[in-house]
């Protein structure tokens, strides 16, 4: 009897323990902000991306002032390491050959190179601690 009793606690003991879910597979992440200008303005509505050699990217929105804040996922900021960065803002392609076409609202802020992380010549080294403050001057 006491085998049994000993063989159902360690049995409720183990189920207990292995019962708290899968490991956290969220990634470290740290702050990361920053300010994206164009020619000496600041760039309102844009994304950010940084993509790490490996992991998942992070993202953010600049504000009226062009400040952004990177998340990944829900957690705030991105993975320390090399980031290739991409910058794309708003702008709607018209019908070409349109008056819409000519008009300069439609227009991307950002020059589209920049949102190509091919193109974009854009990197930062997030550090795993310390200031991550990265500005991007814009041509």
């Amino acid at each position: 009897m006491q085998n049994h009793v000993l063989f159902l606690f360690s049995a409720i003991i183990l189920l207990g323990t292995s019962c708290n879910g899968a490991p956290d597979d969220t990634p470290k992440t740290v702050e990361v902000t920053g300010i994206i200008t164009m020619k000496d303005k600041p760039v309102s509505g844009a994304s950010v991306v940084f993509m790490p050699e490996s992991g998942p990217s992070a993202i953010g929105i600049t504000d009226a002032s062009g400040s952004y804040a990177l998340k990944t996922g829900k957690a705030i900021g991105a993975t320390p390491g090399q980031h290739v960065v991409t910058i794309t803002s708003g702008g709607e392609t018209p019908m070409p050959g349109t008056e819409e076409a000519k008009s300069d609202k439609t227009k991307p802020e950002v020059p589209v190179d920049y949102g190509d992380p091919k193109k974009s010549g854009l990197t930062a080294n997030v550090k795993a601690s310390g200031n991550n403050k990265f500005d991007f001057k814009l041509n």
